[in-house]
């Protein structure tokens, strides 16, 4: 009887699992879900562009994980599951934010972790000479900071991800088939360019279940490419994120020596002036998707991390 009242525990514990569309301050729908039990320290996964939250579907089932925090994910607008406004005003900087806090509020989180990957957004340097403060491009931890109070979030794990630009972060690939996303009227031209990205996530592609590439592929293409181009065009200003920064804000940067997409020797050399509290971590011979190919390794730097800033005991 003690067996199975455990047990119904256990259940009712880990498999709390939620999808459901929220709405943000400007009426469009966003998806979230939530999975692990609410009593646990919050941890808020954001995806990067063109995906949807589905690319966390493996670290969401990890039972490492599952038994030490609730982990929340969403599809950012104009991705995924999420309302694709057909409009550049639907994607300015504080909409982004605004769709944070409604699904943080929809699952009574407060002060998560914020874990985020890769940069959602178009790059080309020169727009940062342009605009020294305010910088296109598309990492949500730049809006929370620009248009929240600072205690939102209590820390960033930043998985290959960057919080502005100054420097030149993408590799030559990144950089040349960033444009193609945009283009219009083609569909060979879409999925072949979006197949491509998906591939070049990964250390080696072949070596990923084609269930997990062909998803994160039907992600992609649901995103149309004039979508694509709206999301990577909204302008930010990091100057409140830097501003936490020096004041000691717990930032954690985790990167693979192998990534295809962005040149992470170059984003430490981007926020290290900025952040007093900074941790970089190498993964030698990971991906862009550590999550995936390093899945391991990522959560063996994630659970200290985030019992650290979480101050879990």
């Amino acid at each position: 009887m003690i067996f199975l009242f455990l047990l119904f525990l256990r259940i009712n514990t880990i498999l709390t699992v939620t999808g459901v569309l929220v709405k943000s301050s400007d009426g469009t729908e966003i998806f979230t879900s939530a999975v692990g039990s609410p009593r646990n320290p919050p941890i808020v996964f954001i995806h990067g562009y063109s995906f949807s939250s589905l690319v966390f579907d493996d670290l969401f089932e990890d039972e490492r994980l599952l038994s030490r925090f609730y982990m929340v994910s969403y599809d950012l607008r104009g991705h995924g599951r999420s309302g694709k406004p057909n409009t550049t005003e639907a994607y300015v900087s504080n909409l982004f934010a605004d769709d944070f806090v409604a699904v943080i509020k929809h699952f009574n989180v407060k002060s998560p972790l914020y874990a985020g990957w890769s940069y959602g957004g178009k790059l080309d340097p020169s727009d940062a000479q342009e605009f020294p403060n305010n910088i296109p491009l598309g990492t949500v931890m730049t809006d929370i900071f620009s248009f929240l109070p600072p205690q939102t979030i209590s820390g960033i794990f930043a998985i290959a991800a960057i919080p502005a630009i100054q420097l030149l972060v993408s590799t030559p690939f990144a950089l040349t088939i960033n444009p193609l996303f945009g283009v219009a009227n083609d569909v060979a031209v879409d999925i072949d360019t979006k197949n491509t990205f998906v591939e070049a996530c990964f250390k080696n592609a072949s070596n990923i279940p084609i269930r997990t590439r062909w998803t994160w592929l039907g992600s992609s293409v649901l995103q149309l490419p004039p979508i694509s181009t709206l999301v990577g065009q909204r302008m930010q200003d990091p100057t409140k994120l830097f501003e936490a920064g020096a004041r000691g804000f717990p930032f954690l940067a985790i990167s693979g020596t192998a990534d295809n997409i962005i040149l992470n020797d170059n984003i430490t050399e981007e926020i290290q002036p900025h952040f007093t509290n900074l941790e970089v971590y190498r993964i030698e011979g990971g991906s862009h998707a550590l999550f995936i190919d390093n899945k391991d390794e990522l959560i063996q730097v994630l659970i200290p991390f985030a019992n650290k800033v979480l101050k879990r005991t």
